[in-house]
């Protein structure tokens, strides 16, 4: 692609990667350039959006091609402690909208006890159930690798 993982490290804060080379600095240089021009630019307004989209697109398909091959280039305690950070994130994740599920059905115990339906936000099953999902896809994908 455009960019090389060489260029580039795990972000010690938040998701992603940051510059490590000069290259790398160049590189969100010209990505930061190349959205400001479109955004500037004189195109009109039913083909701006088409524009912005495509060169965004083909920046988010880099950067995920990056951060996909950084593991290969950084050196093992990198990667293992990188493996940490993502492990505790996800524990940190799972644990709060556990208690956010624990809230809400405490929250809503006066509809429970008028034997009203109780009213749960879906959306943290849902998302509890996507990361079950996807811990039960990686753990057979690791398996038939190993």
């Amino acid at each position: 692609m455009i960019g090389k993982p060489e260029w580039f490290k795990y972000r010690i804060f938040g998701w992603g990667v940051a510059p490590k080379t000069w290259q790398g600095w160049v590189y969100v240089a010209v990505l930061a350039l190349v959205i400001g021009l479109v955004t500037a630019s004189t195109l009109t307004s039913a083909i701006k959006p088409w524009v912005f989209g495509i060169i965004f697109g083909i920046i988010i398909f880099d950067i995920i091609h990056i951060m996909m091959q950084i593991s290969k280039k950084s050196d093992e305690r990198e990667n293992y402690h990188q493996l940490i950070i993502e492990r505790n994130c996800s524990f940190a994740a799972v644990g709060t909208l556990f208690a956010v599920a624990l809230y809400q059905t405490y929250q809503n115990r006066a509809f429970l006890q008028n034997g009203a339906a109780m009213t749960f936000d879906m959306s943290i099953a849902i998302v509890l159930g996507a990361m079950l999902l996807t811990k039960i896809i990686s753990t057979f994908y690791v398996k038939v690798k190993m």
